[in-house]
């Protein structure tokens, strides 16, 4: 009978144990991926594990755009080469190469490289690798006559590395609008309605807005917390996570980890202040400098 007792006083004190383990795991809940924001501040949950798959079947962008809003003036995904990419009449399309080695429209491109086509039809990219692919929509765009497809081809390896943070962050401004010099409009790139740049690091990012610009961020490389108008949720490689004008966000890498992502804004504007931020460190080294 004692051993009975025992036994059963053993097992409710197990029991009691799992029921305390339990509430302590749902006092501390995951936090879910990022969900983005509508331009009026009303919450829209992304669909993190949809698959996109492109016109031809041959290659897929998983996972999707996370919440992506329908008023959004960018489409953009990860797409795996071999795929057949889209493109239209009134459309300036974008391909970043993130990974690998692809041929598109008689170009090969390597890491870093992107490709812009404007007023082009859907092509075939062949070879082995990643790419981001973006659609913009031309301003104004009326069409009487089919115009001639144009393409430019910007290389890795043409716009310089910007600096920051002591080092920890870095930028490439690839399809970019020139900064405004004094009595002159800036110079405009083949994109002159859609930035897009790398951007790497391991720093934080404090919370910021951008007034007047959307900001898709597509994560290559990433994990850690993007906040969204207070909102916090888990950011990870081929996410993509669209903020509108107006919302305040900020980024907190776990320890240990690099954020690479394809960043663009439309419109253009609020990359320039990384060319502020990289000669402010320049400046501040050459002061350290005996």
């Amino acid at each position: 009978m004692a051993c009975r007792t025992a036994s059963i006083a053993a097992t409710l004190s197990l029991l009691a144990v799992g029921a305390a383990a339990a509430c302590h795991d749902m006092a501390q809940p995951e936090i879910p991926p990022v969900t983005t924001a509508r331009p009026d501040g009303l919450p829209l949950l992304g669909a993190s594990s949809a698959s996109l798959s492109t016109d031809g079947g041959a290659g897929s962008a998983s996972p999707s755009a996370l919440g992506a809003p329908l008023d959004s003036p960018v489409k953009a995904k990860f797409v795996d080469v071999p795929a057949k990419l889209e493109a239209a009449l009134c459309q300036r399309v974008l391909v970043a190469v993130v990974k690998g080695k692809i041929t598109a429209l008689g170009e090969t491109l390597a890491t870093g490289d992107v490709l812009v086509v404007t007023n082009g039809e859907s092509f075939e990219a062949k070879g082995a690798g990643t790419v981001v692919w973006a659609e913009d929509d031309l301003a104004d765009c009326v069409v009487l006559s089919r115009p001639a497809a144009t393409k430019v081809v910007i290389r890795g390896t043409t716009a310089p590395e910007l600096k920051w943070a002591g080092g920890t962050m870095t930028a490439h401004l690839d399809v970019a609008t020139a900064p405004p010099s004094t009595g002159n409009r800036p110079a405009m790139g083949p994109s002159p309605e859609l930035y897009l740049g790398r951007l790497e690091g391991s720093a934080s990012v404090p919370e910021h807005v951008h007034s007047g610009s959307w900001e898709i961020l597509a994560a290559v490389e990433a994990n850690g917390i993007f906040v969204l108008d207070g909102t916090e949720g888990r950011l990870a490689p081929r996410q993509i996570v669209m903020v509108p004008p107006g919302s305040k966000h900020a980024w907190k890498p776990d320890p240990g980890s690099k954020l690479v992502a394809i960043q663009m804004y439309s419109p253009p504007g609020p990359e320039q202040r990384f060319l502020g931020l990289a000669a402010a460190e320049k400046d501040a080294g050459a002061q350290k400098s005996p």
